[in-house]
């Protein structure tokens, strides 16, 4: 998809001039690449609404400049590699947008952040790489879409994740949309999908490719492995993807909850005709933390799903309009945790029954402020969106999309249901494009 330009030894020579001269004999060559994506955002939540000037996408899609190089190895047969990729940083993009600071922040993304370094390599036993990378799970419920309509929508939950849910009662303790989207595998990510789809430092295997299926398994820091699978062909004429992959955390995976491990399972797989250039895929998750506390939501399922055409319906290249529909269930993480008012009796396993505090464990003693509200039994944050991206050839895009989050939260407690019962749904309009190089 990314245009390349590439830079000839000839254009390292001061560089080189430093080098021993069998590293300079064997210099090979190096890619730049990426991508910039900018938009304009908009939100009404039913109680404000602002016009945002952002990047779009997290880190997943978001701006990113790309260094990758490869040589031989003399007289082996092998091959040896590298990769460092920055982005912009000042803001973290996942949270980057709030009604308080979202358009007033003129500073976010002013900086550079690394991204990934890491050196490979290569040879008829597949590609070892070291550093920090993309690891195998990365990114499963999310490139297995034959659209490519990336920059649109996918799984994980970007664009306001970081907004205050308006309507809220007294007692809320979770008061943003990913508070409602938190994963158990990478605890503080609050995106509803792709849950261990973050860089790690550590070391990634891909096998070699056998018909089409690729197959990759990594360790990263700390005590993290993961296994992956991938394949992509065609069936009756249509084309197919299929990604699938496995992630056991056993270094702070699930103690947003209390837990001592976690374990997210996820696959997308999808089709298209390439003939009327009708398209579809199916993305599941489910995210599930060991020991975690009674009472907090210790497995998540989430269901993510788009439907649409691409193709050419004018001379300016292929239009793409989809459709989308997401489910993220029960990721409230700490939200029953209830704390005490006043000087009261707390346990790592208190519960809140309408306005008594009941513990279910080992007592200790401190003083608080107020109550969180206890009694959540179970969430739901619901997505719907429709997008179209109009394509001018590889190297340009524009994107219009129109997403809506809706908040449903299981109740035990009369407290519980004053807190979320009057949550309103957010909608948010986005005109975004990206330049690849």
């Amino acid at each position: 998809m990314n245009k390349s330009k590439l830079i000839k030894r000839a254009s390292i020579v001061a560089m080189a001039a430093m080098l021993p001269l069998s590293q300079v004999a064997t210099a090979g060559e190096v890619n730049i690449s990426g991508w910039v994506n900018e938009e304009m955002f908009a939100y009404d939540d039913g109680n404000t609404s602002d016009i945002i000037a952002a990047e779009a996408n997290g880190i997943t899609l978001g701006t990113r400049l790309q260094f990758a190089g490869t040589q031989e190895l003399p007289n082996t047969g092998l091959t040896a590699g590298f990769e460092f990729s920055v982005e912009p940083g000042g803001l973290t993009p996942l949270l980057s947008i709030t009604q308080a600071t979202g358009g007033d922040n003129n500073t976010a993304f002013t900086s550079v952040n690394l991204l990934s370094s890491s050196v490979n390599i290569a040879g008829g036993f597949g590609k070892i790489t070291l550093g920090t990378q993309s690891m195998p799970t990365d990114n499963i419920g999310v490139l297995s879409d034959p659209s490519l309509t990336l920059w649109a929508g996918v799984s994980p939950v970007f664009r306001g994740n970081g907004l205050t849910i308006q309507g809220l009662g007294a007692g809320a303790s979770n008061t943003t949309w990913s508070s409602f989207l938190q994963c158990l595998t990478t605890p503080g990510l609050g995106i509803g999908f792709d849950c261990n789809g973050v860089y790690r430092t550590g070391i990634r295997y891909d096998l070699p490719a056998f018909a089409g299926v690729k197959i990759a398994v990594g360790y990263a820091n700390d005590d993290i492995y993961d296994i992956s699978l991938n394949h992509s062909g065609s069936i009756a004429g249509l084309n197919t993807v299929i990604g699938m992959g496995y992630a056991i955390n056993q270094g702070g995976g699930g103690s947003n909850v209390g837990g001592s491990e976690s374990e997210v399972f996820q696959v997308q797989g999808g089709l298209m005709d390439p003939g009327t250039g009708i398209f579809g895929s199916v993305a599941y998750m489910n995210d599930e933390a060991d020991g975690a506390t009674a009472g907090t939501g210790d497995e998540a399922d989430s269901y993510y799903i788009k439907a649409g055409i691409k193709r050419a319906f004018n001379s300016l290249g292929d239009t793409a309009i989809a459709f989308t529909y997401g489910s993220y269930n029960d990721m409230y993480g700490t939200a029953n945790v209830a704390s005490a008012a006043g000087s009261a009796v707390v346990t790592s396993n208190a519960t809140l029954v309408g306005t008594t505090l009941t513990s279910t464990g080992a007592a200790t003693t401190t003083a608080a402020t107020s109550f969180s509200a206890g009694g959540v039994t179970g969430s739901e944050v619901e997505r719907l969106g429709i997008s179209i991206t109009q394509y001018f050839g590889a190297g340009f895009q524009i994107y219009g999309t129109w997403e809506q989050l809706d908040l449903d939260v299981d109740c035990s407690t009369a407290a519980c249901t004053t807190a979320y019962g009057g949550a309103d749904e957010v909608d948010m309009f986005a005109l975004g494009a990206t330049y690849f190089f």
